[in-house]
This record gives C-alpha cells, sequence and structure tokens, in this order.
C-alpha cells in the first residue's frame, strides 16, 4: 500500500501498520466462513430449515418472523449454529438500504456501518 491509500486516515501518518497485516489462510476457519456465505443469499437454507422444524412458529412476542432460523456456520467452533434474529434481519435491510442509497448520493458517502451488539444478544444452538 502507498500513503495515498484511502485507509491512511485510520493510521497514523507514515506508521505503515497495515503492513504487519497479514491475509488468513485459505484452510482457516474464518476463510472457510467468508468463502461458504460471501457472495450467496441464505433464504433457500433458511427455507429448507423452516420445512425440516414444522414446530418452529411465528412469534411475535419472542420476536420470531419468517426469517428467523438456525443457520449452520459450517466451521469448527464450539457452536455451530446461530439463531437468525428479527434484529439481524431489520439490521440487514438497513444497511443494504443505505448501500443502495448512496449508489444514487450526488455526495461521496462511506458506504459503510458500524454494528455494535452487547453481551447475550447472540445466541449459539448446539
Amino acid at each position: 500500500m502507498t500513503g495515498d491509500s484511502p485507509l491512511a486516515s485510520l493510521f497514523e501518518p507514515h506508521s505503515y501498520a497495515w503492513t504487519s497485516w497479514s491475509k488468513l489462510r485459505d484452510n482457516h476457519e474464518f476463510s472457510k466462513l467468508r468463502s461458504k456465505f460471501w457472495g450467496k443469499e441464505i433464504e433457500e437454507e433458511a427455507r429448507q430449515w423452516r420445512i425440516s422444524h414444522p414446530d418452529v412458529k411465528d412469534d411475535e412476542h419472542d420476536d420470531i418472523g419468517p426469517g428467523c432460523f438456525a443457520l449452520d456456520l459450517g466451521i469448527k467452533i464450539t457452536d455451530s449454529k446461530l439463531w437468525v434474529r428479527q434484529d439481524y434481519i431489520r439490521i440487514y435491510e438497513y444497511c443494504n438500504g443505505r448501500y443502495t442509497k448512496s449508489l444514487t448520493s450526488v455526495l461521496p458517502n462511506a458506504r459503510s456501518v458500524v454494528i455494535t451488539g452487547q453481551p447475550g444478544v447472540g445466541v449459539f444452538l448446539p
């Protein structure tokens, strides 16, 4: 990278901090996770999960909606299934809308958001 990088403002000028960043190996679990889902739609996986779990019903009080399901991450971590909550769907829709809107904006806005959470919000399933 050169000093002209748009990321340069994230670091002290001329620190070259990015030189210590290295690409994960292709066989690293997080690389596998990215390869499995990047650029792919998960709606079919959600539909198949819902068919195989007919006892899970939409419930407004528990914030379970049509897109909620257990996503199998398929990586070797303590628990490899993640419950896709309504909140995640709302966040995705917000981010997607923000990105789409920025494509037609006359002002050059960053196409990014920062998402934070709190302990206990994420749920992994055994």
